[in-house]
């Protein structure tokens, strides 16, 4: 497996993530370097988070650790809630764990995992969905040309019948989700924020204290 941010951001956007090795620092450090903007996924919140296991009645609110608990999470994209969500998201584990992160590409390009296709309804691009944003609200689609997709069944509402359509979409999307193994200490995931959707299976009853840090980017998105 490749070390560099660069490259590994580049597998990405072909197969929808990448996964290697490297600290958190140079993590940091590399992003810099590469001009990425980091992009804070709640308002008021820092950019960089850590993610841990979380009960209903511990989680904020607006999460969907709220609806889940420790429960196998559905899939989304995250700052769904954002009119300019990030386009990568980097998921880091300083140490292994035994909880896997579920992902599913909904690239139209071949994945490596042989993941089976699901023909993708016509209410990705024309179903409206209500976004909550704190007070804000606004309408989106799950899929547009600029964004890519979006979707986090704890934000999004679907408004009429082709919504529900892609709603169904993403659940399906859930059955055939491939599981990430967090195997090796320092491990990084790149995850293409705009073509690929992730998870997190039920916790573990050995990870009470698995933490993940989260750093979601905007980045220039090659053309």
């Amino acid at each position: 497996m490749t070390s560099e941010l660069a490259d590994l951001v580049k597998s990405a956007r072909e197969f929808g993530w990448a996964s290697g090795t490297m600290t958190r620092i140079h993590i940091l450090y590399q992003a810099s370097q590469l001009g990425w903007v980091e992009v804070a996924t709640r308002k008021g919140a820092d950019t960089i988070v850590e993610l841990r296991p979380t009960t209903t009645e511990e989680a904020n609110p607006s999460s969907l650790s709220a609806v889940h608990g420790l429960g196998e999470q559905p899939l989304h994209t995250d700052g769904a809630h954002l009119l300019e969500p990030p386009d990568v998201v980097v998921l880091y584990a300083e140490q292994p764990n035994d909880t896997p992160t579920l992902l599913r590409s909904l690239s139209l390009k071949p994945t490596s995992l042989n993941q089976p296709r699901i023909a993708s309804p016509s209410g990705l691009r024309g179903g409206l969905f209500l976004v909550r944003s704190g007070s804000d609200r606004f309408l989106a689609s799950a899929r547009t040309d600029v964004h890519g997709y979006r979707y986090d069944p704890g934000c999004m509402t679907p408004c009429d019948e082709r919504a529900r359509e892609a709603v169904r979409y993403f659940e399906e999307a859930q059955a055939n989700a491939h599981q990430h193994e967090w195997t090796e200490p320092h491990q990084l995931l790149v995850i293409d924020n705009r073509t690929a959707l992730h998870g997190r299976a039920a916790v573990s009853g050995s990870d009470v204290d698995r933490v993940l840090t989260r750093i979601a980017y905007r980045t220039k998105v090659e053309k």
